[in-house]
C-alpha cells in the first residue's frame, strides 16, 4: 500500500502516545526560508524542522516567530535573500498543519504560510546517533546523541526553488556558512533535503548501554526512564563486513544485558531495538567500534633531532637552506591487548576492488599505448562509448590543447538530442605543432628577408624581381571557425559551445576531463591522461575519478569567467 499524507498523520499521533517513545507536548519548530527580489513578500521554505520536545505549548494562538537574523542574509550574485524563524506549537497544531495541506496543499504550521514545492509524504525512518563514522542527517537534526530520533519527512520532488544551490554547490556552501552561525543546521552535507519539511521525534523513555567483552561478545542493555515502566523489547544485531554477514543474534529482553556471542573483538556489529507492542523502533546503531588497546610513543623533551639539509634557489638567485626534521620510527608501548583479525590486513588491501573485466565494460579504468595493445581507435570508441552511457544531460570536454578536430572527434559524436555540450580549450599547441610553428617562422623570417632584398633599389642589378608580400598568417581562432565551417555538417540536435581560456582572463589550467553533468545526483567525470590530440599515442589512462562534482563545479567556475563574446570560438547556430 503506498504511503500518504493518512498514513503520516496516523504514524505521528502513533509517536506521539505518551510513553511510547517519549512524552511530548509541543514541537519547536526551525524554518530557513527565502524571498525573490521579484516576489519579496512571499517566503519560500528551504528547510523546516520540526522537532518534538516536552516543553509546553504555548497559549491560544500560534506566538509570532521569532527571527535569529537580525537583517535578511543576502546571498550575493542571486535574487534571493534568507531568513531563520523559530516558534513553539502544539502537537495538535502540527496533526492539523498535515491535515490542512493534505486539503488545501498550503503549508501553514504557524500564523503565516510558507510557499513550499512539490511535497510527497515519505515513509518513516529512523536515524541513529553518531558512532564511529558521523552522518549527514545529525548535521540537521536537533541533538541526535542518544537512543536515535524518528523522523518524518514531506520531500520536494520538484526542488524548483532550491534547485539553483544545487547547481551552483559554491553557492549552497556559502548559504551553509552565512546561516552556521545562527542555527546548527549543516544543510550543505544533507543538500538533498533542502525544500524538505522535517519532523523530528527523538526517543527519551529507553537508553542502550552498548560494550563488548575481551573475547569479542557484543553486550547489550536496554535501561528504561525511572517514569517508565518496562515492556520486553527485541534486540537484534549483525556484524555485516564486507557485503557479508558474519554475526547475528536476536533475543527478547525486559532490561537484562543480552549478551551476543559475535566473536568481534574490537567492536564492528550494529543493533536494533525493536518494540512488538507498538511496531516500533525504540534504538539503533550504526557500526560500532571499542578501544581495545592504546599505543604511545614516548620523546624525551630537549631531545636533539637530526635533520635532513639542503639548498633550493630563492626567487633572487641566491640558494635557501632548507632543513628538514626527521621521524625516527619507534616501536610503540601498547597499552591494552590489540584486537586479532586474521582477515587483516589482507582483506583491507585486496589487490582489486573490482572484476576487471566489469571495470573495462565501465570504462573506469583503461591504458592506451605502450603494451596494452590499445591504440588511437580504441581510444576514441571508448570515449564515444562513455557519450552514449553518460551523456544524456550533456558533456563538458576540458582539455588545454583542444581545438575544433578534437571536439568534431568527440562530442559531435554524442547521440543524446539536445544535450548540453561543452568544450574548453587554451588554445595551446602540442609540441610537434610547436615544432612546425618554429620551422614556420624560420621560413618566414627567410621569406621576409628576400621580400627587402627584392625591394632595394638594387635588386635588379643582382637579377632579383620584386615580390609582393605573403598575405597575413590566419589566427588560431579564425583556423577553428574555418574548420567548423567546413566540417559541422547539419549540426540536427547539436546544442554546443566551445571557449577559449586566454590573456588575463580565468586562469591557467593543465588536466584533461571529461565531464557527465547529472539533472539528478552528483556529476560524474573521466580523467583522459593525455590531450585529445594525442588520444592513444603514448602510455595514458583513462580513469573515472572519485568526485565528479568537485570537478564539475571547478570547470563552471573557470567557464563563468570566461562568458564574453572574446572568449567564444564557436557555438552551433
Amino acid at each position: 500500500m503506498p504511503w500518504g499524507i493518512t498514513e503520516h498523520i496516523c504514524h505521528l499521533q502513533k509517536l506521539l502516545v505518551p510513553g511510547v517513545i517519549g512524552n511530548y507536548n509541543s514541537f519547536e519548530v526551525t524554518e530557513i526560508f527565502g524571498f525573490h527580489r521579484d516576489a519579496p513578500q512571499q517566503t519560500s521554505n528551504f528547510m523546516s524542522l520540526l522537532v518534538a520536545e516536552p516543553s509546553p505549548p504555548p497559549d491560544g494562538s500560534p506566538p509570532k516567530p521569532d527571527f535569529l537574523t537580525n537583517k535578511p542574509i543576502e546571498l550575493r550574485g542571486t535574487p534571493w535573500k534568507f531568513g531563520i524563524s523559530r516558534y513553539r506549537v502544539s502537537t495538535q497544531q502540527v496533526l492539523q498543519a498535515l491535515q490542512n495541506f493534505s486539503i488545501a496543499g498550503e503549508w501553514k504550521p504557524g500564523i503565516s504560510a510558507l510557499k513550499v514545492g512539490a511535497l510527497t509524504p515519505m515513509p518513516p525512518q529512523f536515524v541513529p546517533a553518531d558512532t564511529a563514522l558521523p552522518h549527514p542527517w545529525n548535521g540537521v537534526l536537533k541533538n541526535n546523541f542518544w537512543e536515535g530520533s524518528h523522523v518524518l519527512e514531506l520531500f520536494d520532488s520538484l526542488k524548483t526553488d532550491v534547485k539553483f544551490l544545487l547547481d551552483e554547490p559554491k553557492l549552497l556552501k556559502q548559504l551553509a556558512a552565512d546561516l552556521r552561525p545562527f542555527v546548527k543546521m549543516g544543510i550543505d552535507g544533507l543538500s538533498d533535503r533542502l525544500g524538505n519539511v522535517l519532523i523530528q521525534l527523538p526517543v527519551t523513555v529507553v537508553t542502550t548501554k552498548v560494550s563488548s567483552s575481551q573475547n569479542g561478545d557484543f553486550l547489550v542493555q536496554p535501561i528504561w526512564q525511572n517514569s517508565m515502566p518496562a515492556r520486553q523489547l527485541r534486540v537484534s544485531c549483525e556484524k555485516y563486513e564486507d557485503t557479508t554477514v558474519e554475526g547475528y543474534g536476536s533475543e527478547d529482553v525486559t532490561g537484562s544485558l543480552v549478551n551476543f556471542q559475535l566473536h568481534s573483538l574490537g567492536g564492528g556489529a550494529r543493533y536494533v531495538l525493536w518494540d512488538d507492542q507498538y511496531q516500533l523502533v525504540l534504538g539503533a546503531s550504526a557500526q560500532t567500534a571499542f578501544i581495545t588497546s592504546i599505543n604511545m610513543n614516548i620523546h624525551v623533551v630537549g631531545e636533539s633531532i637530526s635533520t635532513r639539509e639542503f639548498y633550493l634557489p630563492a626567487p633572487n638567485g641566491a640558494l635557501e637552506l632548507v632543513a628538514v626534521p626527521l621521524i625516527e620510527e619507534r616501536s610503540p608501548n601498547t597499552i591494552g591487548t590489540p584486537t586479532s583479525n586474521p582477515r587483516e590486513p589482507w582483506r583491507e588491501n585486496r589487490v582489486f576492488r573490482d572484476n576487471l573485466k566489469s571495470i573495462r565494460e565501465r570504462k573506469e579504468f583503461i591504458q592506451y599505448g605502450g603494451n596494452s595493445g590499445a591504440g588511437t581507435d580504441d581510444a576514441f570508441k571508448d570515449i564515444r562509448a562513455l557519450l552514449r552511457m553518460h551523456g544524456r544531460t550533456g558533456a563538458w570536454l576540458w582539455d588545454p590543447y583542444l581545438d575544433a578536430k578534437d571536439v568534431l572527434a568527440t562530442l559531435f559524436h554524442c547521440p543524446h538530442k539536445g544535450a548540453d555540450l561543452r568544450a574548453l580549450t587554451a588554445g595551446a599547441e602540442p609540441p610537434m605543432a610547436k615544432d612546425k610553428e618554429k620551422l614556420s617562422e624560420a621560413v618566414a623570417f627567410c621569406q621576409r628577408v628576400e621580400i627587402w632584398l627584392r625591394s632595394h633599389p638594387l635588386a635588379g642589378w643582382v637579377g632579383l624581381k620584386p615580390q609582393s608580400a605573403p598575405p597575413p598568417q590566419q589566427s588560431w581562432q579564425d583556423k577553428q571557425l574555418e574548420t567548423f565551417m567546413n566540417l559541422k555538417g547539419n549540426c540536427k540536435d547539436l546544442r554546443l559551445e566551445f571557449r577559449i581560456r586566454e590573456g588575463s582572463a580565468g586562469w591557467p589550467f593543465h588536466d584533461r576531463f571529461l565531464i557527465f553533468p547529472s539533472d539528478i545526483g552528483p556529476a560524474s567525470a573521466w580523467s583522459l591522461g593525455t590531450s585529445v590530440n594525442s588520444f592513444g599515442q603514448k602510455h595514458h589512462i583513462l580513469q573515472k575519478v572519485a568526485d565528479g562534482e568537485l570537478i564539475r563545479q571547478a570547470f563552471l567556475d573557470l567557464w563563468d569567467e570566461l562568458s564574453g563574446s572574446d572568449y567564444l570560438v564557436w557555438r552551433t547556430p
